[in-house]
């Protein structure tokens, strides 16, 4: 199995590497009963992926007094989302009209161009997760936390959507038409679909809303950054800022 990213593209040291592998073998080898394990993740959650954490619900405690829907563009796996689903059930558990919409190919990026920088490790293809069968595996897994959370059995807030984020997401406001945005995490990384969203997103954006970039700043995927420099900057009202914890999660405010 391809390793990844984060054990390739790392400000780690290779002993924090091993430390991190170690602390997964532990994870893997941990003897308790499932109900003990399931409260005792903390254990073996790494500063680094708390750090994620806590940067992602920092975002999210912007938008708490905005209406409008969460949209994770990039999903992959659905950590993000997943996230989202419990912040929202304890920052307000009782707004029933906030959405969270997934938008994810499922087979991997897509779309890289002349304007990107493609690798062995950033190239159509990767990150891919399954297509099909992962859609319904996160359909499920955020039922399942709605479900878990407070006012659990008002639930089916989430859609999950599987294609390429150029058609996926028009389509998807043509038939919302209600439907405007509090909050948008990009997670794209090829410079022509991460523009394309960005403007069908921003034209559904609040006053106010946030625009969530993970790679805005990193110079080895540099389609966020591109966009930002060559096509926001002058021509979308906006501040931007970067994450106390993580420096790398960096956001929009729309003016």
């Amino acid at each position: 199995m391809k390793k990844h990213e984060s054990a390739v593209v790392s400000y780690s040291s290779e002993d924090s590497l091993d430390a991190r592998m170690a602390l997964f073998h532990k994870m893997n080898e941990y003897q308790a009963t499932d109900d003990e394990k399931e409260r005792s993740l903390g254990l073996f959650l790494r500063g680094s992926l708390l750090a994620r954490i806590l940067a992602t619900a920092e975002i999210y405690q912007m938008i708490i007094d905005k209406p409008g829907a969460i949209l994770d563009i990039g999903t992959w796996r659905g950590q993000t989302a997943v996230l989202c689903e419990n912040f929202r059930a304890i920052y307000e558990p009782l707004h029933f009209n906030r959405r969270i919409v997934c938008f994810d190919t499922f087979e991997g990026y897509k779309g890289f161009s002349e304007k990107d920088k493609a690798t062995d490790l950033h190239k159509d293809g990767t990150y891919g997760v399954g297509g099909d069968d992962y859609v319904t595996f996160l359909e499920d897994l955020l039922c399942l936390h709605e479900q878990n959370n407070a006012m659990g059995h008002n639930n089916g807030k989430h859609k999950v959507i599987k294609g390429d984020c150029c058609e996926t997401i028009p389509q998807f406001f043509a038939e919302n038409a209600h439907e405007f945005v509090a909050l948008a995490f990009f997670d794209v990384n090829s410079f022509v679909p991460t523009l394309d969203a960005f403007e069908k997103v921003w034209a559904r954006l609040i006053p106010g809303g946030v625009v969530a970039f993970w790679q805005l700043t990193r110079n080895t995927i540099p389609a966020e950054g591109k966009v930002y420099a060559e096509e926001i900057i002058g021509k979308y009202g906006h501040s931007v800022r970067r994450t106390q914890n993580y420096p790398g999660l960096c956001y929009l405010v729309k003016e």
